[in-house]
């Protein structure tokens, strides 16, 4: 799996770890499951396991790992709730990292990919994706978050995607995996785009939907009717214009850094 296992050291986020463990480890409750999921034989305690699914372990062994506990909590499968539970901790650092790409679309963003994360857990189809457990459970996920979070308009699909959640363009993030950056001086990135060769029309038409965001239902169409520009003009530049930053933002953060 890409992100090895940290666990969340939070237990108000899916329970305490250490609690956990004690408790699985107490009951013999992994020698159990050995009984019904053969990829589970020779790991007697959480430690073996976590080992197991390590970015250091063999793919296609912490992969079935993985699906074997899968199996375990999914609802037609075991519906284990302990299996469940230390999946979540086995995921937490896909849950960082989804989060901190998202973390702009809502304030209680871990919640949320958690909580989502739970549901995919539960209804994976394990009979149909026994490969590639982590990467199917991340994109579902993902997919999923986006479509509640940033959902499309099916009648217009070119608007795609706003910036920030309510029309800050103060809080400019740059969505990038790769960005561990807390904020951003968005001016200095801004500056830096124009230099960079961003058009500058299209990074003030971009900055003037995010900040109509706030008007009533509509603002879109007041901004573009302002600029003299139908709306998918609008959002055919716009979109242009993210893209075009999120690719100037990697050089302008390693610039910084």
């Amino acid at each position: 799996m890409p992100e090895a296992p940290q666990m969340f050291h939070d237990p108000t986020i899916v329970g305490s770890w250490p609690a956990l463990t004690a408790r699985l480890d107490g009951d013999a409750v992994l020698t159990r499951w050995a009984t019904t999921e053969p990829a589970l034989a020779g790991i007697t305690g959480v430690a073996d396991l976590v080992a197991a699914c390590s970015e250091t372990s063999e793919h296609e062994r912490g992969n079935a790992v993985l699906g074997a506990l899968v199996r375990l909590a999914a609802v037609d499968g075991g519906r284990d709730d302990d299996a469940l539970d230390l999946l979540l901790h086995l995921l937490s650092g896909l849950v960082w990292t989804m989060a901190r790409q998202l973390r702009d679309l809502s304030p209680d963003i871990v919640a949320v990919v958690v909580g989502e994360l739970t549901c995919q857990i539960r209804r994976y189809p394990w009979q149909r994706r026994p490969r590639a457990v982590a990467a199917n459970l991340r994109a579902e996920t993902r997919r999923a978050v986006l479509a509640e979070l940033r959902p499309r308009d099916r009648r217009h699909p070119e608007r795609g995607e706003f910036l920030t959640v309510d029309g800050d363009v103060t809080r400019l993030i740059p969505a990038d995996p790769c960005d561990d950056a807390e904020d951003v001086d968005v001016a200095d990135l801004l500056q830096w785009a124009v230099r960079s060769g961003v058009d500058a029309a299209d990074l003030e038409l971009l900055i003037a939907t995010e900040c109509g965001r706030d008007l009533q239902q509509g603002g879109d169409s007041k901004v573009a009717a302002e600029y003299g520009i139908s709306t998918r003009t609008l959002y055919r530049r716009r979109n242009r214009t993210i893209a075009a930053l999120r690719i100037v933002a990697r050089d302008y953060l390693a610039a910084v850094a």
